[in-house]
């Protein structure tokens, strides 16, 4: 990480904000990168501050987030619920479930004790409803590394324990393969293990995991100490683990699979678990940036706007409309996913803009910027900005050759700002862009800090020159967690 390290005063102009984030950007290690940067104030109408290629698109990475859970919260509303259900008709009890990302086998287990033994000795089948959500349950667009690194999991209308699950390397004796323990054994039934590690007191070779597209096998491979190894699993085949966990809740009637999209009556509702308001699971997206929930949440949004259309594609149209609501113009934003995790999202600074400032003046303003990440605490912004008492609410956005950061910076006593910068196409690691970013929002705060708002206009050589001065960092060791 990196700590900011008090400005050097110097004697600049009123239009020093200009030269100064100009500077940033053109150091060395950021030459070949791809700079996109907008910076207004938060007022009505918006002065531009600092503007760089704002109206090209760029790769936005998780700051698709912001898109997906301002459509979501405009359009469902905070208090909206996502609901897990079980239905009564005749001799049937119908599941459905809305693509609550929250729900656990605990839950699902409690939901299944309310059907009374007397409703129970009435059934004969348990039919589970998975077509609330239509379409693939993983985006053709993400790359198979992100499936593998559980960066995402299938996104399916009954998520049950995440879609993952925990698989464990215990050596064994040494020169044998180590030994692998599933949390949950159900989940790991699926996978076909080819396992070529070796336990052994001096490990050489790292441990790697491998799935190959398309098929149900991990490769495991790497030396296994004393230090038993965790690693986190996709579920791939989430219909089959469904019914293997009813086939345990209702150990007396047939389980089937339904895939159809399910009738508007399914019967008499019997029990219901709901999940958290879909605020909080806003603030969980945008502060800690999980991509499930995101991924979640935009299908379930185009499931309730378009039942019949692919559910992730219907989700997007769903939020282009509330953008265009917020002021966004047409035309700067072409949204693949509802995480950003897909490599094919484009955004452009303008649009990230455009959208904060129009949430901002909406009645979901406070809480949408409360749901952002701030420094020091829980969220990704919890590293960084230490030492420091900036007032900043954003979403951060990483991939490889990507780092983005959009939000809202409140300068002390003076007017709010909204921003967004995003950088592309480097080679840099992310903590090098991030460092980048991090200079140039310490020097706008410490910009608008020291000259008056008055002043934040073009420079006119007139009135007394403001003395501020550029932030420098210095690397120091992250503190433990």
């Amino acid at each position: 990480m990196f700590i900011a390290n008090p400005p050097t005063p110097v004697e600049l102009c009123r239009t020093s904000l200009t030269p100064a984030l100009d500077q940033i950007r053109q150091q060395p290690e950021y030459q070949k990168a791809h700079w996109g940067i907008l910076i207004q104030t938060q007022e009505t109408p918006p002065r531009t501050l600092y503007e760089y290629q704002s109206r090209q698109f760029f790769v936005p990475a998780s700051t698709t987030k912001l898109l997906t859970t301002a459509g979501a919260l405009v359009r469902l509303g905070g208090e909206h619920r996502l609901r897990t259900a079980f239905y009564q008709q005749g001799r049937q009890l119908h599941l459905v479930g809305q693509g609550d990302p929250t729900l656990t086998t605990l839950q699902l287990q409690q939901l299944a004790q309310k059907i009374t033994p007397a409703q129970r000795q009435t059934l004969d089948t348990v039919v589970i409803q998975t077509g609330f959500f239509q379409g693939p349950s993983f985006n053709d667009q993400w790359e198979w590394q992100d499936i593998l690194s559980t960066d995402m999991v299938p996104v399916n209308s009954l998520i049950l324990n995440r879609n993952e699950t925990q698989m464990r390397l215990i050596a064994q004796t040494a020169g044998k393969p180590a030994r692998v323990v599933w949390a949950d054994p159900q989940a790991g039934r699926y996978w076909q293990i080819v396992n070529t590690t070796r336990s052994t007191n001096h490990p050489v070779q790292p441990i790697g995991i491998w799935i190959p597209p398309g098929l149900p096998q991990l490769h495991l491979r790497g030396d296994v100490s004393s230090q038993p190894l965790s690693f986190t699993v996709p579920i791939l085949d989430t219909d089959q683990y469904l019914v293997n966990t009813l086939t345990r809740l209702f150990p007396n009637q047939k389980i089937t699979l339904q895939r159809a999209v399910p009738p508007t009556d399914l019967g008499t509702e019997v029990a219901a678990v709901l999940s958290p308001p879909l605020s909080q699971l806003v603030t969980h997206i945008n502060r800690v940036s999980d991509n499930l929930y995101a991924e979640a949440l935009l299908r379930h949004l185009g499931a309730v706007t378009h039942p019949q259309m692919a559910s992730d594609w219907a989700g997007i149209q769903a939020v282009q409309k509330v953008l265009t609501g917020l002021g966004v113009n047409p035309g700067e934003v072409r949204q693949s996913d509802g995480s950003g995790l897909s490599r094919h999202n484009r955004v452009t600074p303008l649009a990230l803009v455009q959208m904060l400032q129009g949430m901002a003046a909406s009645p979901w303003g406070t809480s949408f910027a409360d749901s952002l990440a701030a420094p020091g605490l829980p969220g990704t912004l919890r590293q960084r900005y230490a030492q420091t008492d900036i007032n900043l609410q954003a979403k951060t956005g990483t991939l490889s050759g990507v780092s983005a950061l959009a939000g809202y910076l409140r300068p002390r006593q003076r007017p709010g700002l909204v921003f967004a910068i995003v950088v592309n196409q480097s080679e840099q690691p992310a903590g090098v862009l991030r460092r980048g970013i991090d200079q140039m929002v310490l020097t706008l705060n410490a910009w608008a800090e020291q000259l008056p708002p008055e002043q934040w206009g073009t420079c006119t050589q007139t009135g007394q020159p403001a003395r501020w001065g550029l932030w420098t960092f210095t690397p120091v060791r992250a503190p433990q967690p």
